[in-house]
C-alpha cells in the first residue's frame, strides 16, 4: 500500500480519502473502523476546505489584472491626447510646449506598464505643473491625469493584496495538507494492526496512489470515455 506525499495533488488527497472513507464505513460496525472513517472523513473536510479557501483566493486575482490592463488602455489613450492637445496649443509638432512636457513624446511612457508606467506618469505630472506657466491647460491637463494615475496605483496595489492573500491561503493549505498526510499515515497504520499479515484486506481500504483524480481525468478529454477501472465487464451480447 502506498501513502500519498506532498508532492500529491490535493484532488487526488480527497479521491483517496473518499475511497478509504466510504470502504471503511462497509464495516462501520465495527468500533475501530468507525473512528478510523471519522478521522479520515476530518481530515478530509479540512483539507478540502482549505483547497476551496485557496482556489477562491486565485480566481480572485483575475478581476485585478483586468482592472490593471483596463487602467492602463485608459491612461495610454488620456496621455495621447494630451500630447495631441499641447501640439495644438503650440499650432504644431514637435513645438515649444509639447517639446516641455513630452521631450521624448508620448510613446516613451505608454509602452510602459504597471508600476513603471506609475513612476513615468508622475514625472509627466511635474513636467505639467512646470509648464503652467506657457500652457494655461497644464493644470487640467495635470488634474486629470493625477486621477487617473490614482487609480491606476490602485489596480496595481488591489492585485498586490490579492496575490498576497492568495500565497497566504497557499501557505495554509500545505499545512492543512501535511496534517491530513499525517491523518492518512495514521489510519493505514491502524488498519494493518486491526488486520495483521492480512495484505489482501488491508489493500482494499486504500486506492492507487499513482492514479489520476476523478477531478484530473474529467477535465481533459479522458473523461469522456470509460476506463478499464470503471468498466464492470463487457456488454452481453444478446
Amino acid at each position: 500500500m502506498q501513502s500519498p506525499t506532498q508532492s500529491t495533488p490535493v484532488s487526488k488527497c480527497l479521491d483517496l480519502a473518499a475511497h478509504a472513507t466510504c470502504m471503511l464505513s462497509k464495516f462501520s460496525c465495527q468500533a475501530a473502523f468507525a473512528s478510523l472513517e471519522d478521522k479520515m472523513r476530518a481530515g478530509a473536510t479540512e483539507l478540502a476546505t482549505a483547497q476551496a479557501e485557496y482556489e477562491k483566493a486565485l480566481k480572485a486575482i483575475l478581476p485585478t489584472r483586468v482592472d490593471i490592463k483596463y487602467e492602463n488602455y485608459v491612461s495610454d489613450r488620456r496621455i495621447r491626447l494630451s500630447q495631441q492637445k499641447a501640439e495644438i496649443a503650440d499650432g504644431k509638432r514637435k513645438g515649444r510646449i509639447a517639446s516641455l512636457v513630452f521631450p521624448e513624446g508620448s510613446a516613451p511612457i505608454i509602452r510602459l506598464f504597471g508600476a513603471s508606467q506609475v513612476e513615468a506618469m508622475i514625472d509627466l505630472e511635474g513636467r505639467l505643473a512646470a509648464a503652467q506657466a506657457s500652457w494655461p491647460e497644464a493644470e487640467a491637463e495635470k488634474i486629470e491625469l493625477g486621477v487617473l494615475r490614482q487609480r491606476y496605483q490602485a489596480a496595481l496595489l488591489n492585485r498586490q493584496i490579492a496575490v498576497q492573500h492568495a500565497r497566504d491561503l497557499r501557505a495554509a493549505r500545505n499545512a492543512t495538507k501535511d496534517r491530513f498526510l499525517t491523518t492518512y499515515a495514521e489510519v493505514m497504520a491502524r488498519v494493518e494492526a486491526e488486520l495483521p499479515r492480512d495484505k489482501v484486506s488491508q489493500a482494499l481500504f486504500f486506492d492507487e496512489v499513482r492514479t489520476r483524480s476523478a477531478l484530473a481525468t474529467a477535465d481533459t478529454n479522458e473523461g469522456d470515455s470509460v476506463s478499464s477501472e470503471t468498466r464492470e465487464g463487457p456488454t452481453p451480447v444478446a
